[in-house]
């Protein structure tokens, strides 16, 4: 049979290239994560990325966590350059500007995202004064931050929530042996009662019988939901949780709470000896249900256990309107610290950080029972131990993908090293470091650290005695010296058409 007769009948794969026209079109449609993974795909696209500005923008946009604002004036060259240098400063632990402030004692000094605040007491009155955090993604250096000042009547603890234009105070105060709070809800900028508050002031009695003393009050704001938290002396903890547009309220006793949006909840406490994570469903908050129990390791039985504050929005509609550019909802880290509550004098436990992407909660599985086992869910986890007495440690506090802390010497006025853990949603390495415990294999978390030692000159030889972090900055709150508490905010990135000298 002749070997040309059947040729017709082959199959015959044609391929055609796609014209550069064509394939920009397409690279250009894709979102950042999109964007990434066809470049790391092909290498033609990858090249193509790299030949044009707003492709590159958009990849960077990726590697970093991040997501294009809604900012509109600025050009792409100038968006990737201020991109590029605002991720590699937050990795390097480089920041471009110092802003010192000197706040007189007595005072309750504390920051909110985009403020630092402190309150005066006054005999039966207070003064809060609120500074606002530079930031270049904002264009706005220290020099265009805004400043204010208000009077009102006794207050215990500020909270500020930016995007709803919301200062929430609160004041503590007791009626026949009971605690009882009271919460204004203000407009930040006129501080009048906020538009959407059904009152300016409430009250609500703890229904606690008790002496203690209150030692911590903490207000969390998520939307339409709030949480206020009071710690009594001897440890017990009371949170109420309240949605502060209709005014209804419940108590829970966990150890610590955390909100993940305006219907879920996660609360931590320890049940029959067990430690776990109670996921909540508060929609509606006064028949507030538990829709899974996620259980701990064993030995966070014994243990004093604090979720960690992420400072990123939460969602798209909570990121500020001015921002160039912002950390993506759905990369968030979840983090939850175990400290020992017993130290012995010959030896200390080590403390243990928990890290979960956000979304594994926000997503739970339908086959997954009410009670999920540590066996099941651990596997999506990675637990850090830092060999460091607890009273040396501050922090840590998370930035969307990013973990900062800052350890300090043993000695008196010894030096403070600043630490990050940059947990990128599309690492370039796939090497994780070393000091973790535990690595989930579906963890999908790879560690970056990075630590360095904060100059003398930026702590005036005092120790750090907390931290807190946002998008733009680093906050040491330093030891009081000399009648005062002094405040450094550490600034990163460079503002648009501007420079500054990179504190290494």
């Amino acid at each position: 049979m002749s070997p040309h007769r059947h040729r017709g009948s082959r199959s015959t794969v044609r391929r055609f290239k796609i014209s550069n026209d064509i394939l920009l079109t397409i690279l250009e449609f894709l979102d950042p994560p999109s964007l990434w993974r066809v470049c790391k795909a092909f290498t033609r696209a990858y090249s193509l990325m790299m030949e044009y500005q707003s492709l590159r923008y958009k990849y960077e946009l990726a590697i970093s966590g991040m997501k294009d604002g809604p900012v509109t004036k600025v050009p792409p060259i100038s968006r990737l350059h201020l991109l590029l240098t605002y991720r590699k400063d937050w990795l390097q632990l480089g920041w471009t500007h110092e802003h010192r402030l000197q706040i007189p004692l007595p005072a309750q000094v504390s920051a909110s995202v985009g403020f630092i605040h402190h309150v005066q007491k006054h005999g039966a009155y207070s003064t809060i004064e609120l500074s606002e955090l530079p930031s270049s993604r904002k264009n706005r250096p220290p020099t265009l931050t805004r400043h204010l000042k208000f009077t009102t009547s006794i207050v215990d603890r500020v909270a500020v929530d930016l995007g709803q234009a919301l200062i929430v105070t609160g004041s503590i105060f007791r009626y026949h042996n009971q605690i009882g709070i009271q919460l204004h809800f203000r407009d930040l900028w006129s501080f009048n009662k906020h538009p959407y508050a059904r009152a300016l002031s409430y009250e609500f009695s703890s229904q606690v019988s008790t002496s203690a003393a209150v030692v911590r009050m903490a207000i969390l704001v998520c939307g339409s939901k709030m949480a206020v938290s009071l710690e009594f002396a001897g440890g017990r903890i009371k949170h109420l949780i309240l949605n502060w547009l209709n005014l209804d309220a419940r108590w829970l006793d966990d150890q610590d709470v955390q909100f993940l949006d305006e219907t879920y909840l996660l609360g931590v406490a320890t049940r029959s000896g067990s430690a776990v994570v109670n996921l909540y469903n508060v929609s509606k908050v006064p028949s507030i249900t538990v829709v899974r129990e996620f259980e701990l390791p064993e030995i966070w039985a014994n243990t004093t256990m604090k979720f960690v504050p992420n400072s990123s929005p939460k969602s798209d509609l909570s990121q500020s309107s001015d921002a160039l550019f912002y950390a993506a909802p759905e990369t968030r880290v979840l983090a939850l610290t175990s400290t020992p509550v017993v130290i012995s004098r010959s030896e200390y436990y080590p403390m243990n950080w928990l890290f979960l992407k956000e979304s594994y909660f926000r997503f739970p599985s339908r086959r997954d029972g009410f009670r999920v086992s540590w066996r099941q869910w651990g596997q999506y986890c990675l637990i850090k131990e830092i060999h460091v007495p607890s009273k040396l440690v501050c922090g840590p506090y998370v930035v969307g993908t990013k973990v900062f802390y800052v350890e300090n010497s043993p000695r008196s006025h010894g030096h403070s090293r600043l630490h990050v853990i940059d947990f990128s949603p599309f690492p370039e390495s796939t090497a994780s470091s070393e000091g973790w415990a535990s690595a989930g294999p579906r963890a999908g978390l790879v560690p970056n650290e990075n630590g360095r030692s904060i100059p003398s000159s930026s702590v005036d030889g005092l120790a750090v005695k907390d931290i807190t972090a946002t998008e733009d900055n680093i906050v040491l709150f330093l030891e009081a010296h000399q009648g005062y508490q002094s405040v450094n905010v550490l600034t990163f990135g460079v503002p648009m058409g501007g420079s500054s000298r990179r504190h290494r």
